[in-house]
């Protein structure tokens, strides 16, 4: 995972690569500059381009500013893979669920003109299932938590925990439902990160 300012670098020189139509590019640190403090991290952001093996490890910078990129598949790829990580946090599937006493309710899927009546007395439940799969997902990324949260990292990880062992137990439905909203929370704290928007995305659909 890129720090931010190496992402925006990358951002930049996929730009770049778009209007040369080519792999390898040259150009001045100067085209760089609504990066703050650019030429003064840039050798950091290469090495970290470099060990994501976005750009090759000839790719180099001049003490003039001039700099020779030499991008990798990786690195052409890298947002649209960050995309794919985000749409595997985020569930797909909807279900209705109520909670609570529900009356004269107009639902009926695939027929906007019909309409059913209907009282229902809700108990407290949930799809254990579905919520073990959304944690299943998210801890795919647990090694990404610190540079995606940073100090809410370990809170983060602590409700996944948590949720995760009442899920596998099947029990106390109304906790779980409460450290998923916990979770919602931090997560709605953090911009900038998909795996963030993908946990409160996620978590929306599990109450839908």
């Amino acid at each position: 995972m890129l720090r931010k300012d190496s992402e925006k670098f990358l951002e930049i020189l996929l730009g770049k690569r778009g209007k040369l139509g080519q792999d390898a590019i040259s150009c001045g640190i100067d085209e760089f500059m609504e990066i703050p403090n650019v030429k003064f991290n840039a050798k950091a952001i290469l090495d970290d381009l470099k060990m994501c093996g976005c750009i090759t490890n000839a790719s180099s910078m001049y003490i003039s500013g001039r700099l020779d990129i030499y991008l990798t598949m990786v690195g052409i790829d890298y947002f649209q893979d960050k995309e794919k990580k985000y749409q595997e946090v985020c569930m797909s599937s909807n279900t209705n669920n109520f909670y609570g006493n529900v009356s004269n309710i107009q639902l009926q899927q695939g027929n906007v003109n019909s309409i059913q009546t209907q009282t229902v007395t809700a108990v407290e439940t949930l799809d254990f299932d579905r919520v073990s799969e959304f944690v299943t997902k998210i801890k795919k990324y647990d090694s990404l938590l610190e540079d995606e949260f940073g100090d809410k990292a370990m809170e983060v990880r602590q409700k996944i925990t948590e949720i995760d062992a009442l899920v596998q137990k099947k029990e106390n439905p109304s906790k779980v439902k409460m450290l998923l909203m916990d979770l919602k929370n931090l997560s709605i704290g953090v911009t900038g990160s998909l795996i963030a928007t993908g946990i409160v995305e996620g978590i929306k659909l599990l109450f839908i």
